[in-house]
Parts: structure tokens; C-alpha cells; sequence
């Protein structure tokens, strides 16, 4: 059994549920499921085998492997069903399933942290290049050549009166998030995923969509929200797997 496999190399380890926990911030609660087979206790189909991947790499295992094995024990195909939202209307299945076969979790998660390096380096560059145009031809144009014994004096620029710059509404739906500890986190816009990953903790990240955004969080008390400007708190409770849609209108939990 897939428990069999996860405890004895949990075990070998000499690691706790609570080690396991704090290494791959799944409760200690799930993982203690899964090496008993109660797969019921759990989620759902698609938490479930992202907790199982996750814990199986964590313990240097096979992922792939070890969830070949959760298939054929539990006579479930690789590919993972429409959840709810999408039966409901069809527009919140994922472009790609998670946790599929051929795209590791942790290759996306280090594919994320790729492309926010490069944003960071191409940041900085085109700061240097106008650090650079500012120093050679940002002088002030008003300087001339001052003649000997010649006193030169040069009014004091007034400043100018304030303005009020109008609120501008959000087009859209605009949910930003902070987070203060790892977090596995699914986020999908108007029906399609644009984020996967664990976000690490002091991360934000600002998701925008048309018509709504759902955002699902593995340990939703490490994630604080803001939707259109309006602040959130926390999506739930340390440890909890909570998925939230947000629409122009409202948000909503959904169950």
C-alpha cells in the first residue's frame, strides 16, 4: 500500500507527522491519512494526490511511482475528473490538470521561481540603463558658464500646487495576496490556471481576470488577501485547504 511505503521511509528517517508537517506544510492530520489508507479524510481527488506527490519527494521516494501505486489501489485513472466548479458552468476547469504525469510538481514550482528571477534581472538592468540616460542628460538645463566677478542668482522654483487624482475603479477582478509561511496554491482567471506552486513565505503576488478568480490555498492561514482593493485578512486557518471565488460583485467560499 502507498501508506506502507510513505511510513516506512517516513520512519527510517526518524521524522514525526509534525516533521513531515513543517517540511511540506500538509497537516499532520492528512499525512497520518494517507499512510492509513483513509483517503476519504482528505479533501479531495486532486489535494490528495498533491499531498501524496509532495510528501513521496519530500522523503526522496518516486513520486511518479508511488502515485502509479495510490492509481491502481484505489482503481482511479491518472487524469483527474472536473471538480464541482467546473460541472457548474464550465469555465473554472484548470488548462491542465495538477499533478499530471509528465510535469512534476516540484519542475513547476522551480519553473516559477526561473521566471521570477529573470523579472528580477531584467528589473534591474533597465534601472541601471536609466540611471545611466538620467546621470549623462538629466543636468539642469538652466546652468550656463558663470563670467569671473560675476554674481550669479537663480529664482527658487515654487512648488507646484497639489492635485487630487481621481480613485480610478479596478476593470475587472483584482485579487493581490501576501504570504507569511509556505503554501501550496492554485489560482485560476476567468477558467484558466495562471499560477501553481508553493509560495514561500514573505511572497506576494497579484492575480487579475475579467470575470473572476478563484484562488485555492493548502494552508490557508498563511495567505492574506485584498480583492479590488478591499482587504480580506486571512483566507482561513493554519493547515486548511480553502478554495475562495472572487467576482466583480462578491466573494465566496466555495464548498
Amino acid at each position: 500500500m502507498v501508506g506502507d511505503i510513505l511510513r516506512a521511509a517516513r520512519e527510517k528517517k526518524g521524522l514525526t507527522f509534525k516533521d513531515v508537517e513543517n517540511e511540506t506544510s500538509i497537516r499532520s492530520l492528512y499525512i497520518e491519512s494517507i499512510e492509513k489508507g483513509d483517503y476519504g479524510a482528505l479533501p479531495g481527488a486532486v489535494y490528495t494526490k498533491g499531498f501524496i506527490r509532495n510528501y513521496a519527494t519530500m522523503l526522496g521516494l518516486d513520486s511518479d511511482a508511488v502515485l502509479k501505486q495510490y492509481y491502481d489501489e484505489t482503481n482511479t485513472a491518472a487524469a483527474v475528473p472536473a471538480g464541482p466548479e467546473a460541472e457548474e458552468d464550465g469555465k473554472d476547469a484548470p488548462a491542465d490538470p495538477p499533478f499530471q504525469s509528465g510535469m512534476d510538481f516540484h519542475d513547476r514550482v522551480e519553473k516559477s521561481h526561473r521566471s521570477q528571477n529573470i523579472l528580477v534581472v531584467v528589473g534591474v538592468i533597465a534601472l541601471a540603463v536609466v540611471g545611466s540616460v538620467y546621470y549623462f542628460f538629466g543636468s539642469d538645463e538652466t546652468a550656463s558658464t558663470v563670467k569671473p566677478g560675476v554674481v550669479q542668482t537663480q529664482e527658487k522654483a515654487q512648488p507646484a500646487p497639489l492635485e487630487t487624482k481621481p480613485v480610478v475603479p479596478i476593470d475587472g477582478v483584482e485579487v493581490a495576496a501576501k504570504f507569511s509561511a509556505r503554501c501550496w496554491t492554485q489560482v485560476a482567471a476567468d477558467g484558466k490556471t495562471i499560477y501553481e506552486g508553493t509560495a514561500e513565505k514573505g511572497q506576494t503576488f497579484t492575480w487579475k481576470g475579467k470575470d473572476r478568480v478563484v484562488v485555492t490555498a493548502g494552508n490557508a492561514g498563511a495567505v492574506e488577501l485584498t480583492w479590488n482593493g478591499k482587504d480580506q485578512g486571512k483566507l482561513g486557518h493554519d493547515g486548511d485547504v480553502v478554495e475562495k471565488r472572487f467576482t466583480k460583485d462578491k466573494a465566496e467560499e466555495i464548498k
